[in-house]
């Protein structure tokens, strides 16, 4: 969450600079300007900003922005990120405050369901494969997750699942619908993971690790929103004046 207030340097300057206008007139031209401001970078600086820094992203991302916006009492616009999932999956919050503050990614829905399943302990995560289909952005689709949860759910209860504390193997690879394979291959080193039979051979759909995926800052979140603040609120704040004396009622 980011605030634009009224008492930063430029904004309070334009505010202070105001002559010949009805002073109750102020608040009411000051919190509409505040607010166009939050959502111009709402819907448009920050969205751009996430295309620059981001590979390809989704609407979901670029759509993960709200406003809370400014009134005559108080006198700050709120430029947030949404809370909560709206659709099957990862909340905004959850993967865009790392790219925002940096640091280790949330789990994502798929690891909370792998982990309700017993298939994925609370440390790990799943990172996708070379077996698995990518969408147009570069993620897995959600009708694969959708499939392969399926599968998982058909996994027979005599199939118990290894000790990932104390890093005990499993006792045996289970077998999952679509000639799936949860555990660690036997041979070879590799790593524990969901994997698919093709053929003779297996290839990896997820793998689970137990590095959590980190993230530099990448998005200048602050940055964006402040420079809008800065550039746009007096031209919305004298539009705001003017939208307001012409409606003649602050003579």
């Amino acid at each position: 969450m980011l605030s634009i207030h009224r008492t930063g340097a430029s904004i309070a300057d334009v505010i202070a600079s105001v002559r010949g206008v009805p002073s109750r007139m102020i608040p009411y031209a000051a919190a509409t300007a505040l607010t166009r401001c939050a959502k111009q970078a709402q819907t448009e600086d920050l969205p751009a900003e996430m295309r620059k820094v981001f590979s390809n992203p989704v609407p979901y991302t670029l759509n993960a922005l709200r406003i809370e916006p400014a009134t005559k009492d108080n006198l700050v616009a709120r430029v947030m990120v949404k809370t909560g999932a709206h659709a099957p999956g990862v909340a905004p919050e959850n993967f865009l405050f790392p790219e925002v503050e940096g640091g280790a990614r949330k789990h994502k829905g798929l690891e909370m369901a792998l982990r309700y399943q017993g298939v994925l302990s609370p440390t790990q995560y799943a990172m996708p494969g070379a077996a698995a289909k990518l969408d147009a952005y570069g993620n897995v689709s959600g009708a694969q997750v959708r499939t392969i949860l399926n599968a998982l759910k058909g996994i027979r209860a005599a199939s118990s699942t290894r000790d990932r504390a104390t890093g005990a193997k499993l006792r045996k690879g289970r077998r999952l619908a679509n000639d799936m394979f949860v555990g660690q291959p036997q041979g070879g080193g590799r790593p524990d993971g969901i994997w698919r039979r093709e053929g003779k051979r297996l290839r990896p759909l997820f793998i689970f690790t137990t590095d959590a995926p980190d993230y530099s800052v990448r998005l200048d979140f602050s940055g964006t929103v402040q420079r809008v603040a800065m550039e746009r609120f007096r031209p919305e704040f004298e539009r705001a004046i003017a939208d307001l004396q012409a409606k003649g009622s602050w003579q």
